[in-house]
Order: structure tokens, then C-alpha cells, then sequence
């Protein structure tokens, strides 16, 4: 589903932030981007999702070479930032069901898998909060459902356990353990051996 070669990326150009990666990731799988901070995982992500243009080397995700014009291939990947910033007055239906819209998901698709990712992520009891008053790994969970919400062939997670207690990131395991039971791609970004081993 994802083949970089010699993908770089040089910033300002001076500051290497990627240098030469080729990988294969094969469908149905979790690919682990495993590294320390600062190692370049969140540019690799970005520049397999065509948010940003390599210096060198090219992305090809579907057998297609991965542009910033790509939107189309976008559609079909669903992504989780590191970065985790929500609109804090919104609760976590009314974020979903505008991630839904915008990503052109029709309204009866939109309430019904609304429904079943706020199951699936464990969300059901703070599903009327305030986004600002949810936990960090509440909110972690609310970035997996929306970047399940337009039931993506490929994601792209990164760090997606970052912040988490053991039971939240054991969680988070298993949710992406059945969603390659169900076919689905993952690559995750990492830093935790132990997370990217388990999973």
C-alpha cells in the first residue's frame, strides 16, 4: 500500500530531516516507524500522506505516486497527529460528525458510524463533554475514531500512545490489532519499543 524510495527531505537547506528512506509496507499490515524523538518519523508521515513535498525521492501509496495534489488518495487515509489539538467548546459528537462532513461522508453513514466508533474508542460516556475537559488519552481516542471515520483503507498514526496510562495504551493495542483483523493498513510512529512489539 506505501512505497517510498530514497525519500528525503532537507529543510531551509540545511536542516536533514529525513535522508534517503526506502520501505515496502505490505497490505493488511502495522508497520512500526520506530525511532527517538527528532529521528524524522512525523516528516516521513507527512510526506506519505502528501502534506509536504520531498526534496528527493519519491511516495507511492496504491500504487500511485503520492502528490501535494493527491486528494483524491488522501480520501482513502485516515491520520491521527501527534499534535492532538481539537476545537476545545466542541464535544466529541459534534467533532465527529463535522470530520464526517468534511470528509464528504453522507448523513445516514455519518450517524451510524459515528455511533459505533464512539463505541469502539470507549467515548459513549463523555460523548456530550467539552473536548477541553477530556483527558489526554480521551482525546487520543477521539483523534482514532476521526481518523476512522471515513472507514480508510491506510492510517497513519503517530505516536499514538503517547501520554497514555498502561490501560489506555493497552487499548490502543487492541484496537489496532483488530483493525488489521479487518484488513485495514497501519503504519504507527513511535518511540516506545515495547508499544511498536506488541502491536
Amino acid at each position: 500500500v506505501v512505497d517510498t524510495q530514497n525519500l528525503t527531505k532537507i529543510y531551509e537547506s540545511r536542516q536533514i530531516a529525513l535522508n534517503g528512506v526506502t520501505l515496502q509496507v505490505p497490505q493488511g499490515s502495522i508497520y512500526g516507524l520506530i525511532g527517538p524523538n527528532g529521528a524524522g518519523k512525523t516528516t516521513a508521515l507527512r510526506l506519505i500522506l502528501g502534506l509536504q513535498k520531498p526534496t528527493a525521492g519519491t511516495v507511492t501509496v496504491f500504487e500511485q505516486p503520492m502528490l501535494i495534489s493527491s486528494g483524491a488518495l488522501r480520501r482513502r487515509i485516515g491520520f491521527l497527529s501527534q499534535s492532538g489539538r481539537y476545537p476545545p467548546d466542541m464535544t466529541p459528537i459534534t467533532y465527529l460528525d463535522l470530520t464526517g462532513r468534511l470528509l464528504g461522508v453522507s448523513a445516514d453513514i455519518r450517524k451510524s458510524r459515528l455511533s459505533a466508533l464512539l463505541h469502539a474508542v470507549d467515548l459513549i460516556q463523555a460523548s456530550s463533554q467539552r473536548i477541553e475537559h477530556l483527558s489526554t488519552g480521551q482525546r487520543t481516542r477521539l483523534g482514532l475514531a476521526a481518523s476512522l471515520m471515513a472507514d480508510p483503507d491506510l492510517l497513519l498514526l503517530d505516536e499514538p500512545t503517547i501520554g497514555l496510562d498502561p490501560e489506555g495504551r493497552n487499548y490502543t493495542i487492541a484496537l489496532l490489532k483488530e483493525l488489521r483483523s479487518h484488513g485495514k493498513s497501519v503504519i504507527v510512529s513511535t518511540h516506545i519499543l515495547p508499544d511498536a512489539d506488541q502491536a
